[in-house]
């Protein structure tokens, strides 16, 4: 008939899920549920954006954006002081890393201003997480 299970009660318990704690869904359940929030016609920049930042806490994004916008403007500024070292060897050159360095800059811009929604995103979804 039946077996009888250890404990005694009845239901038992169940075995528990690796990287699930009560009140903290794991990091693949967030980014599926902030996938099927964003919807199908999101790019594949905010794709990867809620990707990034879906399993991460607010002091772990802030800190992330933070690393990204020093990253970026070092290059920049190194990406600029090559182009003006490369004019010597090729004008073409040093208007291509102009150009690069231009770009990195105008991430960073972006970056720092984007950044506290990136942090509000991780709290929203960490909100989220914990229903």
């Amino acid at each position: 008939m039946g077996r009888k299970k250890k404990g005694g009660k009845k239901g038992g318990s169940q075995r528990p899920i690796k990287g699930f704690r009560p009140g903290k869904a794991p990091p693949e359940l967030k980014r599926q549920q902030a996938r099927a929030e964003l919807g199908s016609d999101a790019g594949w920049a905010q794709r990867a954006m809620v990707d990034t930042v879906a399993d991460r806490t607010p002091a772990e994004v802030r800190a992330l954006v933070g690393r990204w916008a020093l990253l970026l403007l070092v290059g920049a500024v190194a990406l600029g002081i090559l182009g003006v070292f490369l004019y010597g060897w090729s004008t073409l050159a040093g208007i291509a890393v102009h150009v690069l360095g231009l770009v990195l800059l105008v991430l960073w811009y972006r970056i720092r201003r984007q950044g506290e929604r990136l942090v509000t995103m991780a709290e929203t979804l960490g909100d989220a997480g914990r229903r």
